[in-house]
């Protein structure tokens, strides 16, 4: 499927956006220090997430040199600005994270070059308030462009609000089962059960709307529907039933992830190869 790197990029970005806005907005509603380092291991992962992400997406390129192209586009293809948007949603978190790490661990003289930048940056009053709050907007942002990229008037099936509340409800759902099992249990569980519920209730006019456009497109994904919903149904009974254990367990909140992350990838796989041009 030549969508293929295209449908792992866009999972993984929302991902770690959806990673970078609970953990930044756990962080200005409470800045304990037990807090913050929950969010520091976050915001580290998210920016993995978003490494794959770029690796993955370089290969839908054919030559992935040809991403510098992307500059010149910038204002005008909704496809720039999504790369942009994501290069600078990218650039915060990292310093965020570097900060952070260099300033809180003691390396002796090992990086103390980069020990002493980070500790003269971290004296700008409220700078991690104000990387949160930037890490809030970019995050919400770079989703609006992959909405943007997406609703073309050429492409029926994909001119239609289920777009942008597709991309929104995929990363408050894998964002925030993220988060929970990174120990962000409360907001994490939250927001989980909401945005699923979500995707579970708007399915069925979803796939009724795809069908009027589209039938033949739309019986073909049935599959992948099915399956994204039943991995859906499934993540959100694992996490009821961990929210009455105490102590959490990690392990179910782990399956549950996985659950999504392949539910989410079985529904972007449907949402490429549901790609028309009507006569």
């Amino acid at each position: 499927m030549h969508e293929l790197p295209l449908v792992f990029f866009t999972v993984l970005g929302q991902l770690a956006a959806g990673m970078v806005l609970l953990g930044s907005l756990s962080y200005l509603c409470q800045s304990s220090a037990n807090n913050t380092r929950k969010i520091e291991k976050i915001n580290f992962l998210a920016l993995v997430f978003m490494a794959i992400g770029m690796i993955m997406a370089s290969f839908h390129l054919g030559q992935p040199l040809r991403a510098l192209n992307v500059i010149f586009g910038i204002g005008r293809s909704p496809m720039s600005n999504e790369i942009f948007t994501f290069g600078c949603l990218f650039g915060v978190t990292l310093a965020s994270v570097l900060l952070s790490y260099f300033v809180h661990e003691d390396k002796g003289n090992k990086f103390i070059w980069i020990k002493s930048r980070c500790q003269r940056v971290n004296q700008i009053p409220h700078l991690a308030k104000i990387l949160a709050i930037l890490l809030v907007i970019l995050s919400l942002v770079f989703v609006w462009t992959i909405v943007l990229t997406y609703m073309l008037p050429t492409v029926k099936t994909w001119d239609t609000v289920y777009t942008a509340i597709q991309m929104y409800t995929a990363m408050l759902a894998l964002g925030s089962i993220a988060v929970a099992l990174l120990g962000l249990y409360r907001i994490g569980s939250l927001v989980f059960v909401i945005s699923c519920v979500l995707i579970l209730l708007l399915k069925i006019p979803y796939v009724n709307l795809m069908t009027a456009i589209s039938p033949q497109l739309a019986v073909e994904q049935h599959f992948w529907w099915f399956a994204e919903c039943g991995l859906l149904v499934l993540a959100l009974v694992l996490v009821v039933l961990n929210n009455w254990r105490t102590p959490k367990n990690n392990i179910i909140y782990l399956l549950a992830f996985v659950s999504v992350l392949v539910g989410e990838i079985c529904a972007r796989i449907a949402f490429y190869n549901l790609w028309t041009i009507p006569l």
